[in-house]
């Protein structure tokens, strides 16, 4: 379907959540009732965690929010079409099962690459970019390839409703992507994207603004940018050895190998008719790091892989995930 008929359909969907969520004050009148957010003083339950979140992960998501940042007054957590809760209610739950997860992931990557997960963390930002590109969930682990002193990474990008978005002239990530003449990525994109191999020259050289055909095929257009960037930010990775996240092994071992993962659901029109376009601007080397997943299939792998033994609440959770993102 188009990403608008989507949309229209994801807001019905959340505002059928709200409406039937016992938990979630509703009673306020038709204008209420009709919009896909929550009040403040309604997005929490009595103990002051955020109804946004799966009941049965909830205090501890909660928990993980509050450190962040984020306050009863933030979109996140009134916002039910905004993506920023979706990473804290699929992935912050896998910590339970490590194996699991590492099981999860192998299967998503094709191949046994992982030997053990070490680390999973919510809306990491290295800060490579020197801009606001951040991983809605990063996956750290070690390789199954007998070097303990090296480590592999997969950047998460979560989406749910998005679709493209334009950039106003002047702002920041404008100056970083484009000058007067056209496009032209700053050393902040551009190097990172030379040496990592991934990205075709064609697709990341400097554009005139008169090539209108081009810019549209460029990684910095409207519907590739964003996915671009936080493809980039792998490469970087790889390219500055960073702190390790394993807290029992914080050296600075290098990142030898990392994986874009994007996360949508099924039906969003822009992200269905997405992938062979961007896929086609990578090299042969970039293709190997780079995968996406919807939802649909990474609830069902998710049954299949985690245990009940480590995650009691594991039909309810997955089952709670495909009710609540799920959209037809």
């Amino acid at each position: 379907m188009k990403h608008s008929e989507f949309k229209d359909k994801a807001r019905a969907h959340q505002i059928e959540f709200k409406c039937n969520n016992p938990e979630i004050n509703v009673e306020i009148g038709k204008f209420y009732r009709a919009e896909s957010s929550l009040r403040p003083e309604d997005c929490q339950d009595k103990e002051g965690n955020y109804l946004i979140f799966f009941s049965g992960f909830r205090k501890e998501l909660t928990r993980e929010a509050n450190q962040k940042g984020v306050s009863n007054k933030a979109p996140m957590v009134t916002n039910l079409l905004r993506s920023e809760h979706i990473p804290y209610n699929i992935f912050l739950p896998m910590k339970h099962d490590m194996e699991g997860t590492a099981r999860l992931f192998n299967r998503i990557l094709g191949e046994v690459r992982i030997e053990k997960i070490d680390a999973l963390c919510i809306e990491y930002n290295p800060g490579g970019l020197k801009d606001k590109t951040a991983f809605d969930c990063y996956i750290e682990y070690t390789p199954k390839n007998g070097n303990s002193q090296a480590k592999g990474g997969i950047g998460i990008e979560v989406k749910y409703t998005e679709g493209a978005y334009g950039l106003k002239k002047g702002t920041t990530e404008w100056k970083n992507t484009h000058n007067n003449f056209g496009i032209h990525l700053n050393d902040n994109y551009r190097i990172p994207s030379e040496k990592s191999g991934w990205f075709k020259k064609e697709y990341i050289e400097d554009v005139p603004s008169a090539d209108t055909e081009r810019l549209k095929n460029h990684v910095v257009a409207n519907k590739f940018r964003q996915i671009w960037r936080n493809h980039l930010l792998g490469a970087y990775m790889i390219q500055h050895p960073c702190e390790s996240l394993n807290p029992q092994n914080p050296s600075m071992r290098p990142l030898t190998e990392f994986t874009s993962l994007t996360v949508y659901p099924q039906g969003n029109g822009h992200f269905d008719n997405l992938w062979e376009a961007y896929e086609s601007k990578l090299t042969d080397e970039g293709l190997k790091t780079f995968k996406h997943i919807t939802y649909e299939e990474l609830f069902d792998l998710m049954e299949e892989v985690f245990s009940p033994v480590n995650i009691p609440q594991l039909t309810e959770w997955v089952n709670y995930l495909k009710n609540r993102y799920l959209v037809e």
